[in-house]
């Protein structure tokens, strides 16, 4: 083997740092003999860098690096590399062209169905302007993937602010813990009692250190012999924070009551001979006046519910004469009547036919059951049962749920691994189904201050979800000692306890183990670390090179998704420093981002590397509120400082690039320009300023080509939010003399054509509520159709095939069909884009909110660009909604947006209302309702 070729082999020490990933496990090596790749169902990972393996490498660098094939004898030939093509010498030593890339790559994995992403992964990986990659260039970009699937996975430790904290139970006796118990002290910081099913309380602090234990007694001759005759297993447990107690409920039929105050632990009394075995129990009392009424609730094995209602808990829960005059500190259910004074009781029968498996009350005093019935697997009763009952009916019953009284809504789970959320009175169908546990769900809790879900699953893996877009943000498996994922052990009944106050942290136990997860402060505004925006978006941008969307946000954050999948690829923080991004667009290639700032500056970056490329001269400190590239390597700017700048990057050596201010057409507008929009088969640039003015510029001769609209100092209209060129109607001979441009000012949109009578075509008011303004413009390819975002978070899709294409006339329609409307965000939409993408239709969308989702053409939300769980646009069940759980209509929600009477808006449209991902409505015209 020539010199040459060992030094270029052993240039980058790549390999070694693979070999390092291979033992690290992200890659096991084989060989190609016995591993082929012939099908993409092989594999949850449709991506190719993840089919590539270590024998794939070393063939890869072979031919990479290998030298004229006459200069080799045979014997030092690779015998693997026989089978890979002959290379064209007439590129560099150790690069490949496309084409060989492809031919490579398709007989290593055995299969043409890679070729679409191999020439992908090729135009990902080159930089350079031939149109070859080398083995450098190679190695680099697969290293960079495995650094993202890094940071993805320190991420999940970031949220949790560290690992996981466990602690064995060794005093437990290998019985797995029934529940987990917060209690807090004034002069001490939270502490937690775990109850074991063999009776036996385990006291920690904060940190998950043992302090005490407590050993329960079934009765005093028990206590003496130190001999159980049955075995007693304890089934829920509950703490009384106003009375410092903690009830525990047992298989033999009592419930007994501890006092664990400062000092110590001791049994108070204890209630025996109840009705059955209690197998759930619920404590609440009123925070506000905690000498008030409290209330002890416990559903029992069959189907039923005691009530216990402490009359004066500031004074004492029981009659304690009677204990003094006994000197017994048991109460026997049927002579509770003894201690009326203080106590009350009542049993409603038969709410379920089989066990209750959790219960809570709501101060209106209604309780809440479920079962592992599927005749009645959720009930809401009033206690008094005078109001109407509330039944949900789930075929394999619920075992676990979560009550938000504020928001109205129930979250459910149970054997069939399914969060159901549902609207408290609408119990016959649920507003969404999250799917992605593999094993029953155990617990459930709402964090309403971040708008989160946290479900628990009984592989101990913890699910985060997005409650308004209804996403799974995050998946953590925990790992507890001696569990194996193929052998599920016994849990305790009640192994999830999430904490709201004072810090919010999650504890599970699993077997005779405990761990705590310390969860990050947020609150509802705030966007969760699984996104890499916290700040509002400046736009969206759809790369159809690459089949990517990039996100922009304020905060001077970027980040790139693939559109397939959804799933992040990789982000880019504090591109332009502290100062906010204002603005972005892709160049004509699809491989460079250009972004600008509010401070002026702009900069132009490799969207595959994360390079920076070029720095934009910067002309004045003034924002700039849009790029344009115009030619293959000439971009230009607009902002607030009323002029249009010219930049040429057509040197990729050059990383400072001068600004050309020597437009010739001058400075025009008289305000900031807010708005701009180029048409390429015309060459026209369009601009708006912030008093109205709409000017047409020749880019060719840089002068106007016509005034759209021109303002005077003395009269000033409102300002223009965005422009939008038709494209496809500037080319055709028959309309391109109609309206072909439109712009939005506040919420109207007006059409103009500058090719033929050069005038207004027509204008209407698109959102449907007053003073609301359009800030997102979008249409497809062929003109048929518009999309419009307001600052009211809503996307509408209208027909605009036949809307201003003629003259005006007494029977042009005042405004074009809307075919879809949906709330798609809870702040403004800055920036909407529709798209195609595997014959079918999309659209993506940016919001102030710091979200970006992704639509069908038709409104079905697929999923948020930050979301855990992949989506596969192919399947539409793998979309955060779909028809099967979204197929309902329900009654007009606002009465401004529709009128109750006739069913019409205020363009005359009738409308079914359809339940959607967030609670708001979504609106489909009766003449394309399908199901």
């Amino acid at each position: 083997m020539t010199e040459a070729m060992e030094k270029n082999r052993c240039k980058p020490q790549f390999l070694q740092l693979l070999l390092k990933k291979v033992q690290k496990g992200d890659y096991q090596p084989e060989t190609i003999s016995n591993k082929k790749i012939t099908s993409p169902h092989q594999s949850e990972e449709n991506n190719l860098e993840d089919k590539l393996h270590l024998s794939h490498l070393k063939h890869l660098e072979q031919l990479f690096t290998a030298p004229n094939e006459e200069d080799i004898e045979p014997e030092e030939w690779n015998p693997g590399y026989k089978m890979l093509p002959k290379k064209n010498t007439s590129y560099p030593s150790g690069s490949l062209t496309l084409q060989e890339f492809k031919n490579a790559l398709t007989e290593l994995l055995g299969s043409e169905y890679w070729n679409g992403q191999t020439e992908l992964l090729f135009n990902k990986i080159h930089t350079s302007r031939d149109n070859i990659v080398d083995w450098s260039e190679f190695c680099t970009h697969l290293l960079l993937q495995y650094r993202k699937r890094d940071d993805s996975e320190k991420s999940k430790d970031i949220f949790f602010q560290g690992k996981p904290l466990i602690q064995q139970c060794s005093q437990n006796r290998q019985e797995p813990t029934t529940r987990i118990l917060a209690i807090f002290s004034p002069s001490t910081s939270h502490s937690f009692v775990t109850v074991s099913r063999g009776g036996i309380l385990s006291f920690w602090d904060n940190n998950l250190q043992l302090q005490k234990t407590y050993e329960m007694s079934a009765d005093a001759v028990e206590a003496a012999t130190g001999k159980k005759k049955i075995k007693v297993w304890t089934t829920d447990a509950v703490y009384m924070p106003n009375v410092h107690k903690i009830a525990v409920a047992t298989t033999s039929r009592k419930m007994y009551f501890f006092e664990v105050s400062l000092g110590p632990i001791f049994e108070d009394f204890h209630l025996f001979a109840l009705n059955y075995i209690p197998t759930s129990v619920f404590y609440w009392y009123n925070t506000e006046s905690e000498e008030s009424c409290s209330v002890l609730l416990w559903g029992d094995d069959h189907g039923g519910v005691s009530v216990l209602k402490f009359l004066h808990p500031d004074k004492s829960l029981y009659e304690k004469s009677l204990f003094e005059q006994s000197g017994f500190s048991g109460i026997y259910l049927q002579d509770i009547g003894n201690h009326c004074q203080f106590l009350s009781y009542n049993y409603i029968r038969h709410i379920h036919q089989d066990s209750i498996s959790q219960i809570q009350y709501v101060p209106e005093d209604l309780c809440i059951t479920s079962s592992g019935n599927s005749q009645a697997s959720l009930v809401i009763i009033d206690m008094d049962q005078k109001r109407k009952a509330y039944t949900w009916k789930i075929k394999r019953g619920i075992k676990c749920f979560d009550f938000s009284k504020s928001l109205n809504l129930l979250f459910s789970g149970g054997v069939d691994c399914c969060v159901r959320v549902w609207n408290r009175f609408v119990p016959s169908l649920p507003t969404a189904m999250l799917r992605g546990h593999s094993f029953p769900i155990l617990g459930l809790a709402i964090q309403e201050q971040s708008g989160q879900i946290f479900s628990y699953s009984r592989d101990t893996v913890l699910k985060i979800w997005d409650m308004s877009y209804h996403t799974c943000l995050y998946t953590v498996a925990l790992k507890f000692p001696h569990s194996q994922p193929e052998h599920v052990l016994k849990q305790g009944s009640f192994p999830f306890l999430f904490l709201q106050k004072p810090l919010p942290l999650i504890l599970i136990s699993h077997i005779d183990y405990i761990g705590m997860l310390r969860v990050p402060i947020s609150t509802h505004s705030e966007i969760n670390l699984t996104a890499p925006h916290k700040a509002p978006l400046c736009g969206t941008v759809y790369n159809a090179f690459f089949h990517q969307v990039v996100t922009g946000c304020h905060n001077s954050t970027i980040a790139v998704w693939d559109i397939k999948t959804g799933m992040k690829q990789f982000i880019l923080n504090n591109i332009h420093g502290e100062e906010e991004l204002t603005c972005m667009a892709l160049d004509t290639s699809g491989r460079r981002l250009i972004t600008a700032a509010r401070n002026g500056t702009v900069k132009v970056w490799d969207i595959q590397r994360g390079h920076i490329l070029h720095k934009l001269e910067m002309v004045e400190d003034a924002e700039v509120t849009g790029v344009v590239p115009v030619r293959k390597h000439i971009f230009l700017t607009v902002g607030w400082n009323r002029k249009i700048i010219l930049y040429d990057c057509s040197k990729p050596e050059a990383l400072n690039v001068h600004a050309d201010k020597s437009w010739k057409g001058g400075q025009l507008h008289k305000e900031d320009i807010l708005a701009v929009d180029y048409c390429p088969p015309l060459d026209l640039l369009a601009t708006a300023s912030f008093d109205g003015e709409i000017i047409v510029w020749n880019v060719e001769t840089q002068r106007p080509h016509h005034y759209v609209r021109k303002v005077s100092r003395e009269s000033s209209l409102g300002p223009v939010n965005k422009l939008l060129f038709l494209q496809h109607q500037c080319t055709d001979h028959s309309l391109k003399k109609s309206a072909v441009l439109i712009s939005a000012e506040r919420g109207t949109l007006h059409w103009w054509s500058i090719l033929g009578k050069k005038m207004e075509y027509g204008k209407f008011y698109a959102p449907l509520k007053k003073d609301i303004s359009i800030t997102g413009l979008s249409s497809n390819k062929d003109n048929h159709l518009l999309v419009t975002g307001d600052t009211n978070g809503f996307i509408q899709v209208w027909d605009i095939s036949n809307y201003a294409t003629t003259l005006p006339s007494m029977n042009s329609p005042n405004n074009p069909l809307l075919l879809h409307g949906w709330k798609a965000h809870n702040c403004t939409v800055m920036s909407v884009e529709y798209f195609s993408y595997n014959a079918d239709s999309f659209i993506i969308s940016g919001s102030s909110d710091g979200t970006s989702g992704l639509w069908t053409s038709e409104g079905t939300f697929v999923g948020l660009f930050r979301q855990e769980r992949k989506w596969n646009q192919k399947v539409p069940a793998t979309f955060s909604s779909h028809k099967n759980a979204f197929q309902t209509t329900m009654p007009v929600l606002d009465s401004k947006l529709e009128d109750s009477t006739t069913g019409k808006d205020r363009h005359g449209n009738r409308y079914f209302w359809k339940n959607h991902h967030d609670g708001y409505p979504k609106r489909t015209p009766t003449s394309v309702l399908t199901w």
